[in-house]
């Protein structure tokens, strides 16, 4: 039942709300008038319920409108039921009296005032405009009608004043008024219409922070989904390149040493033995750096990174040299001549680097020697990989130009730059003392 209630326009709900309202108090009102409790002046109750349920129906599609209505017409409706002044107009509602009561039949009769004051506020009116209608209606009410009646009887005539002792006491004239003004009540219903008010004020207020909060958790959801999938997408990136030098750079020098031998294979068999020998060891080699990777990817934690990655030490950096010598590049490397193991990020970021390089250099450069220096000091880690490459030196802008093809060409440039990148530090390429290309990093102090 409730969520059908929730799915309602709020214009149903209104107007549902409305008509169970008015059937519970014309019904009431109904019975009461056939029994002992009846009213002295029912007109008056049907006044108060016609204003009630249109209330309810309109306020919140049309909240100063019917603000306004209800404020200025309600106790003019109110005081022609109350004095008669309906009766002499021909409206016979309940067998009203002529003359009636000068006073506020019921307190329940203030019940109009206070829900339009209340849904007016929640609906968005200014709680001051709220409050100066509200109250002045209730004045109006409680202050205008005696007026209203003092004026009826003076224009009465005296015969009015024989129908029993309750007309005997009804004011004649202006001053006789304040005998019939509560000024406690007034006080009270002024309080509790101002209560009604501020709740309505509250109510709205409390919507507007509960609107804001969903709409700020919906952004923080789409911001979550957002940094999941960038997580998501670097962390392949990361994956994709670690693959990449790993695979890259022993399987070049291994297809390198196996044309190579594969050349000399007739006049040198004993080469090809040595060749075969040395691709097992490099094979073997690639297939455990591989297992290793693959085993940190399975069995990392969620939400951890490039931490977990497999990290070489210095032997495995002077390694990549010695295969390079195997086919027929001569490499010389400085390497931190201090003892150091390489378990941070700057220093993954500084091998994979100095890896794909020399890749480079064995697949591409055309190269007899190359050249790899590693300086590390307070400043940060620069990195300097030189080589005699016969290609000549490398074209303008080559790092902006170098672009992803389907056949992996071109991830090495873009790879060396975005490891760089990835940790604070800057890649440039160049022509190199040695007549071929210079790649030079600088990665910013360890962490």
């Amino acid at each position: 039942m409730k969520g059908f209630w929730r799915r309602l326009p709020a214009i149903q709900q209104d107007l549902l709300l409305a008509a169970l309202i008015g059937v519970g108090w014309f019904g009431g009102l109904a019975l009461l008038n056939n029994s002992a409790l009846r009213p002295a002046n029912p007109s008056v109750s049907v006044v108060t319920g016609m204003f009630l349920v249109l209330t309810v129906a309109l306020v919140r599609q049309i909240p100063r409108t019917t603000l306004v209505t209800v404020s200025v017409l309600y106790p003019l409706m109110y005081a022609s039921a109350e004095t008669g002044l309906a009766e002499q107009l021909g409206l016979d509602i309940f067998r009203a009296p002529a003359i009636s009561d000068a006073a506020l039949q019921s307190e329940l009769h203030l019940v109009p005032l206070l829900v339009v004051g209340y849904l007016a506020a929640a609906s968005g009116v200014r709680r001051f405009t709220c409050l100066f209608f509200t109250m002045g209606s209730l004045a109006g009410l409680m202050i205008g009608l005696p007026t209203v009646v003092a004026i009826v009887l003076s224009n009465s005539p005296r015969e009015v004043f024989a129908y029993g002792e309750r007309y005997k006491n009804l004011p004649r004239d202006i001053p006789s008024l304040y005998d019939y003004i509560d000024l406690s009540l007034f006080v009270f219903a002024e309080a509790l219409i101002c209560g009604m008010v501020l709740l309505g004020a509250n109510a709205l207020r409390r919507r507007k922070s509960l609107l804001v909060m969903e709409q700020r958790n919906s952004a923080l959801v789409r911001l979550r989904t957002i940094e999941a999938e960038r997580a998501a997408a670097a962390e392949r990136t990361r994956i994709a390149r670690d693959l990449h030098d790993v695979v890259s750079h022993h399987m070049s020098a291994v297809v390198i040493r196996a044309q190579a031998a594969d050349r000399v294979a007739d006049q040198k068999p004993e080469a090809l033995r040595e060749a075969v020998r040395w691709i097992a060891a490099s094979g073997r080699e690639a297939l455990t750096a591989m297992r290793e990777t693959v085993r940190v990817l399975n069995n990392a934690a969620p939400g951890t990174g490039l931490e977990m990655a497999p990290v070489p030490d210095l032997a495995a950096v002077a390694r990549m040299g010695d295969r390079l010598k195997a086919v027929g590049i001569d490499v010389t490397m400085q390497l931190p001549t201090r003892s150091r193991q390489l378990t941070s990020a700057t220093d993954l970021t500084a091998v994979r680097i100095i890896q794909e390089a020399l890749t480079n250099v064995m697949v591409h450069a055309k190269a007899t020697a190359a050249q790899v220096s590693w300086q590390s000091g307070p400043r940060g880690e620069l990195l300097t990989i030189d080589d005699n490459g016969s290609g000549g030196p490398p074209p303008a802008n080559v790092l902006e130009t170098a672009k992803r093809q389907e056949s992996g060409r071109g991830n090495g440039l873009i790879g060396m730059r975005e490891r760089a990148h990835a940790s604070g530090g800057t890649l440039t390429v160049a022509a190199g003392p040695l007549g071929g290309w210079r790649v030079q990093a600088w990665l910013p102090p360890q962490r």
